[in-house]
C-alpha cells in the first residue's frame, strides 16, 4: 500500500529528518528499511536494512535512524536530492514517498580576490528529483537585506532536466555590508531560501550561510 507524497526543501549543509509513518510499536524500527532513488533511471539502493545503516552506502557516515524510524541525513549536499521511502518489515507496506530538494548558493569565481572591489556572480541552484521536471519559471527570486526584490539587469534563469538555477551579478564595494538571498517560491509561498553575505572590515571577507 502507498500513501501520498511529501516534498521537503532544505539548504545545503542542513541536517534533515525524513519521517517514516509506522504503527505504534518499537518492533517496526528494528525492521525498517530505507531506500534512496537519485532519479528515475537508477535502482533503489538500500541504505538502511532492519533498522541499521548499510555500511556500504556512500553516505553511511552521515546517516542515522532515530527512535521513530525516521532517517537522519547530516550535512546534506546537492547530491542528496532525490526520493526516499521506507518499508516496514519484509512485506510491501510502504510509507509515503519523500522527495528532497536541496538549495545551494555560491559565488563565481570562487577564487576571486576578497580584498578588491569588483563584480561577483552569485549562483543559486535547486537540485531535485528528475520526476518533478524543471522548476517553474520565476520560482527562484533574489532579494537584498531589506527584503527588496532584485529584478534588474544581471539576473539570469536556467532550466535543466533535474535542477533549476539563477544567477545574480553584484558589485563589491569597500566599507559596505550586503546580504543577498535566493528564494524558491511556489504559489507565493517561500519553500526554502539561502543567503550570501559580503562583510567588509578593512580587508573584505566573504562567506555563505
Amino acid at each position: 500500500t502507498s500513501g501520498g507524497e511529501l516534498h521537503l526543501y532544505h539548504r545545503a549543509g542542513d541536517d534533515v529528518v525524513l519521517p517514516c509513518r509506522r504503527p505504534p510499536s518499537s518492533y517496526w524500527c528494528s525492521s525498517v528499511n530505507w531506500f534512496y532513488l537519485r532519479d528515475t533511471s537508477t535502482r533503489f539502493p538500500l541504505e538502511v536494512k532492519d533498522g541499521k545503516v548499510v555500511e556500504s552506502s556512500p553516505r553511511a557516515a552521515r546517516l542515522n535512524v532515530d527512535s521513530n524510524c525516521s532517517l537522519i541525513i547530516k550535512n546534506i549536499t546537492a547530491e542528496d536530492a532525490g526520493g526516499c521511502f521506507c518499508r516496514l518489515g519484509s512485506g510491501n507496506i510502504y510509507d509515503d514517498s519523500l522527495l528532497l530538494s536541496v538549495l545551494t548558493i555560491s559565488p563565481s569565481p570562487p577564487e576571486a580576490d576578497p580584498t578588491k572591489d569588483g563584480d561577483v556572480t552569485l549562483n543559486c541552484s535547486l537540485e531535485r528529483h528528475s520526476r518533478l521536471g524543471p522548476c517553474p519559471e520565476n520560482s527562484l527570486l533574489w532579494v537584498d537585506e531589506t527584503g527588496t526584490g532584485l529584478t534588474g539587469e544581471g539576473v539570469g534563469f536556467k532550466l535543466g532536466p533535474r535542477s533549476c538555477a539563477s544567477s545574480l551579478t553584484v558589485q563589491h564595494q569597500s566599507g559596505t555590508n550586503r546580504t543577498y538571498t535566493c528564494r524558491f517560491v511556489v504559489e507565493n509561498s517561500v519553500k526554502v531560501e539561502a543567503h550570501y553575505t559580503a562583510v567588509f572590515k578593512g580587508m573584505m571577507t566573504l562567506f555563505t550561510e
